[in-house]
């Protein structure tokens, strides 16, 4: 009975940071659609800063997510959202992260607008999507 409650804890708790997560990948589209500009003109430390943040925050979206997948049994290598896999999504999130820091350790920043429209805003949205699928899979599990 114990094991029982307890899972069903486990179920609420991640229920309520994929809610979290939810929120934030919102957010982080947001910013992203701002950063190009920011890039463009300006000084370029704070755009920087606030992509590392969002690097930073796509990480913890990957262990959250990995963890979620573990505790609900989801196959890594199926297809959740856009004939993407959490395993695909991962891989892409890895090489966009290698892009962005070539990029900017190249000071181009013209190739890092680049990646961010083109690479980075759209695996947001696959992230957005693979998320939906588990807080589903997740609620399910619940009831």
């Amino acid at each position: 009975m114990q094991a029982v409650i307890d899972s069903k804890k486990q179920l609420d708790e991640l229920g309520t940071l994929l809610e979290d997560m939810k929120s934030y990948l919102s957010r982080v589209e947001q910013g992203c659609q701002e950063l190009p500009m920011c890039l463009q003109v300006g000084d370029k430390f704070k755009p920087l800063e606030t992509l590392t943040q969002i690097m930073e925050g796509l990480s913890y979206y990957q262990k959250l997510i990995k963890s979620a997948a573990v505790l609900l049994a989801v196959d890594f290598s199926e297809i959740l959202c856009d004939e993407m896999s959490i395993s695909s999504l991962f891989d892409h999130l890895g090489q966009i992260f290698a892009n962005i820091f070539e990029a900017a350790e190249n000071e181009d920043y013209s190739l890092l607008t680049d990646i961010i429209e083109y690479d980075l805003m759209p695996a947001i949205c696959s992230s957005q999507g693979i998320l939906v699928v588990v807080q589903g899979r997740c609620e399910e599990r619940v009831m």
